[in-house]
């Protein structure tokens, strides 16, 4: 699967209710029918690792293959967060891997569809399938239920969720009740471009008043947004 970008400009007067909220920015990848986990974040304030969204926002998303893993945990409704259960396995869609009653995964080997990633299981209890990408972040989490003994399909699909929230930590469980999130969908390759507007609508493209960039270094001042020297 080769990049993708998601560019988001975020508007005056969402950028600074976003943070007055102390919200955080948040981006998911869709892996079968549905969101489950938070990939990428971007928080109100910067920290030394992270910085903060801004009034232009850029993910850059690459996902040339992945890991996949389980979990005992139960995974509810209101949960947060959950553990992985064995050992993270490389693995590229069109490949297949065994996941023995031992808990062990089988090297990963090609087999099945070019889009999809299968999981054969053979470990009682019910685990959770867990897809991580391939630097070991969690990307998804099959919270509907756990794997029956046979084969688990894992499709990452190329739509992704962008919202603002509560802070969460990368690698925790969506909340169910989200405010006004926007689905992307891009091609191989694609990249789109958003903006968040003054009345907290998605539309695409860029603002219809781009600003320049010394309007957007007044902007950031007056919403408390440290520009890099």
């Amino acid at each position: 699967m080769s990049s993708q970008q998601i560019t988001v400009f975020i508007e005056e007067k969402q950028l600074a209710a976003q943070k007055k909220n102390n919200y955080s920015f948040y981006l998911a990848k869709k892996v079968n029918d549905d969101f489950t986990v938070i990939w990428q974040s971007k928080g109100p304030l910067a920290t030394v690792d992270s910085p903060s969204y801004q009034y232009k926002n850029t993910f850059d998303i690459t996902t040339p293959s992945f890991m996949v893993n389980f979990t005992n945990d139960p995974v509810r409704e209101g949960d947060l967060t959950f553990t992985s259960g064995g050992k993270n396995l490389a693995i590229s869609t069109g490949q297949t891997t065994i996941l023995q009653d031992t808990g062990i995964f089988t090297p990963a080997k090609n087999g099945g569809n070019a889009s999809d990633i299968l999981v054969t299981n053979k470990l009682q209890g019910n685990p959770h399938e867990v897809l991580l990408d391939s630097n070991g972040n969690y990307l998804w989490v099959n919270r509907q239920s756990g794997m029956n003994i046979g084969t688990a399909t894992l499709t990452p699909k190329n739509q992704y969720q962008l919202w603002f929230g509560n802070i969460q930590e990368t690698g925790t469980l969506i909340a169910i009740n989200l405010s006004n999130p926007y689905v992307a969908t891009l091609q191989d390759g694609g990249s789109i471009v958003l903006t968040y507007n003054n009345e907290g609508k998605w539309v695409t493209g860029e603002p219809a008043d781009r600003l320049s960039a010394a309007e957007v270094k007044a902007l950031h001042a007056r919403v408390g947004i440290k520009d890099a020297a």
